[in-house]
């Protein structure tokens, strides 16, 4: 190499600029990096671009010498491979190709099969390297939510956090019980908070038990969770709702922009997995923090056609994918399972797999994968690992969500819009109103019984599966109350039978 150019590694951390000579002599060095510092060269080589230093076309880029299937396995079976770089540099192709970054459904469903085609083609179908797939999104830290609150409702303020406080169910009982077992229905509550999908309840100083209502607790200035204490402050204003911290849904922040400002507060939201979030990661790095760039800041700088509303919908998608990529292995022999109908890896939108390996005994058996009924769960549906409901559908394992009537009804409007005829059973449930959600009916992914409520999580006996009171599908039914309580008392009216 030419001597006035800095050896590839020492350019990375230098701060000499990029010429384009050095750049073409720099594209034939880079398969000598690891996939994580190829993808600091492309980063570098952009805040180059965007800097104004150097000007490079698409083509230039898709110089840069990237590992092979065949590199890899050169010096024996590879654990793992990573095209990271390769996708990037096929999307950017892809987009300049295009003319603009797709926007409509159907062009993002062509971009994302393009990049489950390049991966089988790059892998030479073997699927075995099949990895999750990194595109530079932007990370999830976490979803910003809001909740109502009344203008004289006391809140907590912990760790820089706040928080609205709820009266936590936890379970029933039946006191004053006479002979025959009638009694008083009492429903037990304790304060406490929802801090990122986990229940923290207030520490309890004093509890004093009622004959014929709920006890009456005294509490601490703590928190406790799992075994600690953690101080808070209690505050209070005017404000008729609070920004809270939830869980992150997902691990890629796709929220979609609203074109509306929140009601309650007025603020600018985005809508992630059917919630607002009011504190999108969603940025543009300074051409210093070259080192975060991420797929948005390469479009823009490359100044290719770029759309916010294309763009997450694209990430949404990738999220689902990359969820389904969990579960599309045989349980038996390891081999990545291939889809029942599509060729190449067209598994975008397939729900049926099956094992292709002639030595496995689960050649050829059918698997169902799908994405859970439940809009705010993130788990898929997997028939080798769930049984149905009485209904005939899978029960997710995660928050025994299984079937709903509106669910019913959208099945059925779509295959009106598609001129196909309505199936007698699927007919028959709607007309009937079969579906489980709308009866607070909840069911063990493993027995199929129903399961029973208790402490505000639903549990089976006979197979130690729990769903969680704060995951619960049914809990999400806005009527649940009421349904239950209907629903105990017809218990209550057997049992006395």
């Amino acid at each position: 190499m030419d001597k006035e150019h800095l050896k590839l590694e020492d350019w990375l951390s230098s701060d000499k600029v990029l010429t384009k000579e050095a750049f073409f002599v720099y594209t034939q060095q880079t398969r000598r990096l690891q996939p994580n510092d190829q993808i600091l060269f492309l980063k570098k080589v952009i805040s180059q671009i965007a800097k104004g230093y150097i000007s490079l076309k698409i083509e230039d880029l898709c110089k840069i010498n990237t590992f092979s299937l065949e590199a890899y396995q050169e010096f024996g079976e590879p654990v793992n491979i990573d095209y990271t770089l390769d996708l990037i540099i096929h999307i950017l192709e892809f987009v300049a190709f295009k003319g603009k970054f797709p926007r409509e459904t159907k062009e993002i469903f062509d971009l994302v099969k393009s990049i489950a085609d390049f991966i089988c083609n790059y892998l030479q179908d073997n699927v075995d390297y099949l990895s999750k797939i990194d595109l530079l999104f932007d990370d999830c830290p976490g979803r910003t939510a809001i909740v109502r609150k009344s203008t004289n409702d006391f809140y907590i303020h912990l760790r820089g956090n706040d928080y609205k406080v709820y009266d936590i169910y936890q379970g029933y009982s039946i006191k004053n019980q006479d002979k025959d077992g009638n009694g008083t229905l009492v429903l037990h509550f304790q304060k406490g908070i929802y801090a990122k999908g986990n229940i923290c309840l207030l520490e309890v100083l004093e509890r004093r038990i009622n004959t014929y209502t709920d006890d009456t607790i005294k509490y601490g200035n703590n928190i406790e969770y799992q075994g600690r204490k953690f101080p808070f402050s209690w505050r209070r204003n005017e404000s008729n709702f609070l920004i809270v911290p939830e869980k992150a849904p997902v691990t890629s922040c796709e929220g979609r922009k609203s074109d509306k400002s929140c009601e309650l507060s007025s603020k600018e939201f985005w809508w992630c997995y059917g919630r607002k979030c009011f504190k999108a990661n969603q940025v543009d790095h300074e051409v210093n923090d070259w080192n975060n760039y991420t797929l948005r800041d390469f479009l823009k700088i490359l100044s290719l056609s770029y759309n916010d509303s294309g763009y997450y919908i694209f990430i949404s998608e990738i999220n689902r994918l990359n969820r389904l990529l969990e579960r599309i292995r045989c349980t038996d022999c390891s081999k990545v399972l291939r889809p029942a109908k599509l060729s190449n890896f067209g598994f975008y939108r397939v729900s049926y797999f099956y094992c292709l390996n002639n030595d496995c005994s689960s050649k050829g058996k059918e698997v169902y994968l799908t994405h859970c009924l439940n809009s705010k769960c993130t788990n898929v549906i997997d028939n080798r690992v769930a049984k149905r409901c009485l209904n005939g559908f899978i029960i997710c394992d995660k928050c025994g969500s299984c079937c709903s009537n509106d669910q019913f009804l959208k099945r059925s409007e779509s295959l009106k819009i598609l001129g196909r005829p309505l199936p007698q059973k699927l007919s028959t449930m709607l007309t009937e109103q079969k579906g489980h959600w709308e009866k607070a009916e909840c069911y063990c992914y493993k027995c199929q019984k129903e399961m029973i409520e208790k402490n505000g999580s639903y549990n089976c006996k006979e197979c130690s599966v729990t769903y969680d009171r704060t995951t619960v599908y049914v809990k999400f039914y806005r009527d649940y109350k009421k349904v239950f309580g209907q629903k105990f008392k017809k218990y209550e009216q057997k049992g006395a039978q």
